[in-house]
């Protein structure tokens, strides 16, 4: 066995260290091939058809000869080990060239995994459910109203489900909050309520226990469904608490199963359904006969054979039938549209990714152009070896084969570097992703990637390798072997390097131009005020359900003192829906006063019920009136505070106060209109997207429209994560049975919904510095090789009388006639593809005028730094020196 294996590796030794005899039979061939074409002259023959006669029958005797016999021995598969056994010992040869190369491709294949990572799990890879393709969404467009992408009510619901024939089944969910009680410490957790057919749509079965029936929704013990994370968590896990009853801030529920512990819920941001649902329990059964209450989001599954196509004109039948039976639908004139869960999932993001895999696979090409640039001059250095090997009798197809085999081992290997680079960046991703990639799911390495990076090594390799299989192919092979030693490269042999370059810097300057644009929003957001103040406030949510209005208003009322009276606190507020947070928001319409009948549901506004203290305690900004009293009791006249958004759209060109709308309240359970008055205008808050504008906000007294669920906003002098840790103990001396969640400082919510540009920026740069990078080094690998290739001339000119000056000028105008050409190209390229970041953009045009001279400046005194030093060491030469070279 010791002998065996010895034998193997010396074996494996020889084959990859062993020394080749090329340079002897090139030198003792090229004497020979001398010899005869000399005699083919004296026998009066010209010097080109001599060199002709001479290469053909010469290279006839060599094709018959022991060595010829030799290159064309073994089986096509025999050949092509050869030549990777070549091609390894060649660049084990010349290891630091290798390395280089290696180094390049592997920059650009792992940018390529890591944003194809998240391009497959977010836009590719299905949604984890039996048949993904056959879910959808079923929106209300409610035209008349302007929302094009609402809820549905409980009655829509009923008569969609009954009546559906190309969908199997169509189920709806809402999601709320509530508290979990009992012995242990009180947690507020999400909390969906859904139909009894969700699971069986989804087609997800509990892991533990059943599914919802039929017969829980007249039980009289309410029945809850768990995630597998709470049921760990809170539960320990244990199996037996199925069947078992859990309080809660509402009462008591049965728990009835568990799900399984890989189970994700997926759906669009602007649903307002969250991922990290923890419970799920059963809408009560007079849910089905309302049908003015919009908060229900409709899934459907299509039958196997469907298509949507065909569901969206089932769905225009359901939605004729709607207006028929119900007035305020038939008003509405409502629409249903059918939307694939998937599609409508990364519609949000799709735009985003898309850019940035677009920059990668730019920052791919230039990697490729560049290590194209040092294989073709690898390849100069090599011709008169290939023209033995064509001598010998390889043919332009073999030799082709070789340096393509060569390109693809180095760009293979840059791809195994490349797949660990791909890995590292992919951790980065994941801690800076935003908030809307976080709904995707899983993102990780799989199989899938692992096939991505092969077939872009293998390609790159090609890509890479066609620069000097065409310049081999043009050369006359012939005339390198005559020469003794020095390889000719006019400007023909030139112009291929420096068309790579310029493409370098064309490309380079496409994702110099998108980087520039998206920081420039960036900056913008930075900028631009969210209508409150974020700094030093610290935020929290409590839910007292089950309480009376009264009681839930009077302990609101005595929490806020409470905080009030801590150190440091300079004023406390409270509202039903924070800016930027995912609770389910609160839309709906409005009508001043004196609109018509048929009118009144034309306008719509974001609802809030707020505290008295919560507009100073936010930092919004007064424009009119007044703010909120504790003397806006529930029992007081009913007003309203409105932002300037819908004051200008209401009353355009007069003040809003004093005039009178027809609003919304919420109290104890149930949605009321009411006539209030304008006592106060605000300046618009952004809660939803920094980005774009908002609707109108109305904000009610808390004391007028009691909401369940609160956010606490505490403004201090200082660091308000100080004070965590006294609002729950305040919280806890109040009532122990509620539960604190979301303690975090406001700026978190606007950084969060900063995320998309700040990550979409962070990669763009990144993918713009390292293309300035690769194409500064190219410029230099051009203007030096260029520089050593004419010693000869700059020696002859300085010896004419050219200074230093002159000498440097020249080299460096070479340099950056290369980086002037490549800008042009890369200007016209930004000018047509800049048009597809604009929806990415916020407060700077696609086409910006500083961005693109920024840009240029930049390009060119890069291309300016790479001249520097080989201008430098041209004009610092002595002309002798050179002469003799």
């Amino acid at each position: 066995m010791f002998w065996w294996l010895r034998a193997c590796l010396l074996r494996i030794y020889s084959t990859f260290t062993r020394r080749s005899t090329e340079i002897e039979i090139e030198e003792e061939f090229a004497f020979h091939l001398d010899m005869r074409t000399s005699e083919y002259i004296d026998s009066g023959l010209s010097a080109g058809e001599a060199e002709r006669i001479a290469a053909r029958r010469f290279g006839s005797l060599l094709r018959t000869s022991e060595a010829g016999r030799e290159i064309r021995r073994g089986t096509a598969l025999d050949r092509l080990v050869q030549d990777v056994r070549y091609g390894v010992r060649a660049l084990l040869r010349e290891r630091g060239f290798a390395l280089l190369v290696a180094t390049i491709m592997m920059l650009g294949i792992g940018a390529n995994t890591a944003i194809f990572s998240v391009v497959y799990s977010a836009l590719l890879r299905p949604l984890p459910y039996p048949r993904p393709q056959q879910l959808a969404l079923i929106w209300s467009n409610l035209q008349k109203m302007g929302a094009p992408r609402a809820p549905a009510t409980g009655a829509a619901l009923q008569q969609i489900r009954d009546g559906c024939r190309v969908f199997e089944d169509v189920a709806g969910i809402w999601v709320g909050s509530g508290t979990f009680t009992g012995d242990q410490e009180p947690e507020q957790v999400k909390v969906a309520l859904v139909s009894t057919n969700f699971f069986s749509v989804l087609g997800v079965k509990p892991s533990l226990g059943r599914d919802f029936n039929r017969q829980d929704e007249s039980a009289g013990e309410r029945s809850v469904i768990l995630s597998n994370g709470i049921w760990r968590r809170r539960y320990g896990g244990d199996p037996n608490i199925v069947g078992k009853t859990v309080p809660a801030d509402e009462g008591a529920f049965r728990v009835i199963g568990i799900l399984p512990t890989d189970f994700a819920l997926t759906f669009p941001p602007d649903s307002n359904v969250p991922s990290d649902i923890q419970a799920w329990t059963l809408f009560d059964r007079s849910v089905y006969t309302d049908s003015s209450t919009y908060y229900i989001r409709l899934l459907g599954r299509l039958r196997p054979a469907a298509t949507i196509e065909q569901g969206q004109q089932e769905a225009d039948s359901m939605a004729e039938r709607l207006r028929s039976l119900f007035p305020d639908y038939r008003n509405e004139n409502l629409q249903l549209q059918v939307v694939q869960l998937h599609r409508d999932v990364v519609s949000d993001i799709k735009p985003a990714l898309v850019v940035l895999f677009f920059g990668a696979g730019l920052v791919l090409l230039i990697c490729c152009f560049n290590v194209a640039n040092l294989l073709l001059a690898r390849a100069n250095t090599r011709y008169r070896e290939i023209a033995l090997r064509v001598v010998l009798g390889a043919s332009k197809w073999r030799v082709a084969r070789q340096l393509m085999i060569e390109s693809m081992l180095i760009c293979c290997v840059g791809g195994g570097l490349g797949l660990g680079l791909g890995w590292a960046g992919l951790k980065l991703l994941m801690r800076i992703r935003p908030a809307s990639l976080a709904r995707v799911g899983r993102i990780d390495l799989d199989p899938v990637i692992l096939v991505f990076v092969v077939v872009v090594s293998i390609g790159s390799g090609l890509l890479a390798g066609m620069a000097p299989v065409l310049e081999t192919g043009r050369s006359n092979l012939i005339e390198s072997l005559r020469e003794s030693g020095r390889v000719s490269t006019g400007p023909s042999r030139n112009r291929m390097r420096r068309l790579l370059i310029a493409a370098e810097i064309a490309l380079g300057f496409v994702l110099l131009i998108g980087s520039g644009l998206m920081i420039r929003s960036l900056m913008q957001l930075h900028t631009i005020s969210p209508g409150f103040d974020p700094d030093h406030v610290l935020t929290f949510e409590i839910s007292p359900r089950g309480w009376q209005s009264v009681e839930r208003a009077a302990f609101v009322d005595q929490y806020e003192q409470r905080l009030l009276s801590l150190p440091g606190v300079e004023s406390v507020g409270a509202i039903s829906h924070l800016p930027f947070d995912d609770y389910p928001n609160w839309y709906s319409p409005y009508a001043p006063e004196g609109v018509a009948e048929d009118e009144k549901r034309n306008l719509l506004a974001d609802y809030r019920a707020t505290t008295p203290g919560y507009l100073q305690a936010i930092g919004a900004r007064l424009l009119e009136g007044r703010g909120f009293s504790s003397m806006d009791l529930k029992s007081s006249r009913s007003v309203v505070i409105v932002d300037d958004v819908m004051a200008n759209v209401t009353w355009p060109g007069q003040s809003a106060l004093g005039k009178r709308l027809d609003i919304e309240q919420y109290l104890d359970g149930s949605f009321v209109h009411a006539w209030a008055e304008v006592v106060g205008v605000v300046a618009h808050i952004k809660s939803h997207s920094l980005l774009r504008p908002g609707r109108g906000q109305i904000y009610i007294p808390y004391q007028q429209s009691s909401r369940e669920h609160l956010s606490f906003v505490v403004r201090t002098g200082g660091d308000p994560a100080m004070l965590a840790g006294q609002v729950r103990y305040e919280l806890n001396q109040l009532d122990n049975t509620l539960a604190l969640s979301k303690l975090r400082p406001m700026q978190e919510y606007v950084a969060m919904a900063m995320g998309p540009t700040r990550f979409i920026a962070i990669l763009a740069g990144i993918f713009a510095a390292l293309s300035l990078v690769l194409a500064t080094v190219g410029v230099y690998g051009v203007v030096s090789y260029s520089v050593g290739q004419r010693k000869h001339e700059i020696g002859v000119r300085m010896a004419l009388g050219a200074s230093s000056a002159d000498i440097l000028r020249v080299v460096l105008m070479e340099g950056l006639a290369l980086a002037v050409f490549g800008l042009a190209v890369g200007v016209a390229a930004s000018l047509s593809l800049s048009g597809y970041l604009a929806d990415l953009l916020f407060g700077v045009k696609p086409v910006d005028p500083l961005t693109y001279s920024i840009m240029a400046i930049a390009v060119a005194m890069a291309a300016l730094v790479a001249c520097w030093r080989p201008a430098h060491k041209a004009a610092a030469g002595r002309p002798m020196d050179a002469l003799r070279q």
